[in-house]
């Protein structure tokens, strides 16, 4: 077919009699169906420079037409007119969606068609080298639509799979693995990874399938995904690998031969990275479906890191890391409802820094909040995992300890006191060290009874540590 050649797909005749005069007088020579399968079979054979299509057809519309064109490689390049009596917004969204190049209504032809045709011929890439025109009838147009539709299927489903994903999960790291696992349905992989780096450190997911065939060595994988993100100079935070165990048998996993996708994630240098079980496997479909799944699992785990800081932000104090005020009453009340459930002891600690305010008055504010942030440290490293410490408020802090009565919060309270007043907080390079003792009061549930349970524990231990103040500080009571 001519070079400058327009293939019209329209159910009118009139309508098609009016664009052969058009297009004929522009110098263009003109095909014409009358239906969108025709259409089909005349474009996959003949190749034309330009489709102009109606939307409304038997058979196949235009919005199937432009659909199917835009998606074969064959005739992807081929620019596409949408010629219609539709003006409203829905049916212009749909016809660019659909792929459409320009959207001509009926009532512009005069105005519109040929500059909108000669800016598409004037743009369009250049003819894909080919020889003979693709054999094509109305069975291979049909089979050609099943394909897409299969494909968009397929697509559409694990897309939604991995939005579904970020809908079921509220921290990162389970986003991630969970993500890693669905990845690995869809690939013969040895072993799947996410890396995110930040300004300060980088956080890396693996996930081991399971019939691994190799072993790991887990340092080599970590460096390898470091390098990929350009971190090889920031702390590896944390690493969290699920799944096969990572000492599985067999030869060492060949670290060097991942495929690298990249993960686009705001304010990061992210990657998904996928070691396929032999050479070739990850090729083809699976890298086509995590190509396009990538962007979507991206924005899952925005949305996850979003949702974390917020929450962090809400439920933390900013300067010790601990949790806030309110975070730590909700979960004293979470736990005095444990505790009653269960019939199990629950007790509290309230702490209090000696004579903070001297310390803020003679050696200043930011030498007060260093001071802080070690008791917090301190305090932290002292407790169980199951332990919870919050800042109660300016040099309080509040201890919750599960299953603990008076006497075992009473030694946990003189561990916290003893570590406190053992060495002296720093200051300095040259500054001599501050030293910083604190009291504590100590109160268990069955020392209370009532309604207001946690207020009433709280209040007890409040009066013992004005007891403990009383004693001399740097003490403990009861």
């Amino acid at each position: 077919m001519s070079e400058r050649s327009v293939l019209i797909v329209d159910d009118s005749e009139l309508t098609r009699a009016v664009l052969r005069r058009y297009l004929s007088e522009a110098g263009l020579r003109v095909v014409e169906c009358e239906d969108g399968v025709q259409g089909a079979v005349a474009a996959l054979r003949e190749l034309p420079s330009v489709i102009v299509t109606d939307l409304e057809m038997p058979v196949m519309d235009g919005f199937q037409l432009a659909r199917l064109l835009k998606n074969d490689p064959a005739t992807a390049h081929i620019p596409i007119v949408i010629l219609t009596s539709h003006t409203e917004a829905t049916s212009r969204f749909w016809g660019q969606d659909s792929g459409a190049d320009a959207y001509v209504t009926k009532d512009e032809i005069d105005e519109q068609l040929i500059p909108a045709v000669s800016r598409l011929l004037g743009r369009a890439p250049a003819r894909p080298a080919r020889s003979p025109s693709i054999s094509a009838g109305p069975l291979e147009v049909l089979a050609r639509v099943a394909r897409q539709l299969d494909k968009g299927l397929l697509e559409a489903t694990l897309i939604n799979q991995v939005l579904k994903i970020g809908m079921e999960h509220g921290s990162f790291g389970t986003a991630a693995s969970s993500l890693l696992r669905f990845f690995a349905k869809l690939t013969d992989a040895e072993l799947l990874g996410i890396g995110v780096a930040d300004e300060r450190a980088v956080r890396i997911h693996l996930h081991r399938p399971d019939r691994c065939r190799t072993s790991l060595d887990l340092d080599q994988v970590v460096s390898f995904i470091q390098a990929e993100l350009g971190a090889i100079q920031l702390e590896v935070s944390a690493v969290q690998v699920d799944g096969g165990s990572v000492t599985q048998p067999g030869p060492l996993l060949a670290v060097d031969a991942a495929a690298v996708l990249p993960l686009p994630l705001r304010d990061s240098r992210s990657c998904l990275a996928v070691w396929a079980r032999e050479p070739g496997l990850f090729e083809g479909l699976p890298r086509e479906l995590l190509s396009k799944a990538t962007p979507h699992a991206a924005l899952v785990l925005d949305n996850v890191r979003l949702a974390e800081s917020l929450w962090n932000l809400s439920n933390h104090d900013e300067l010790t890391g601990l949790f806030n005020h309110r975070a730590i009453v909700t979960r004293l009340n979470e736990e005095v409802d444990r505790a009653s459930r269960y019939q199990a002891p629950l007790s509290v600690v309230l702490c209090d820094i000696d004579r903070f305010k001297s310390i803020n008055d003679t050696y200043g504010h930011p030498v007060g909040d260093r001071v802080l942030r070690e008791v917090a440290s301190r305090m932290r490293n002292c407790l169980r995992s199951s332990d919870m410490l919050g800042r109660y408020g300016g040099e309080e802090f509040l201890i919750v300890l599960p299953s603990s009565d008076l006497e075992a919060a009473r030694i946990a309270a003189h561990r916290l006191c003893a570590s406190l007043s053992s060495q002296p907080v720093a200051r300095g390079p040259s500054a001599p060290p501050i030293p910083v003792t604190a009291s504590f009061g100590v109160a268990c549930g069955l020392e209370v009874a009532g309604l207001s349970f946690a207020e009433g524990m709280v209040s007890l231990a409040d009066n013992r540590l004005y007891e403990a103040k009383a004693a001399g500080r740097n003490c403990v009571r009861p």
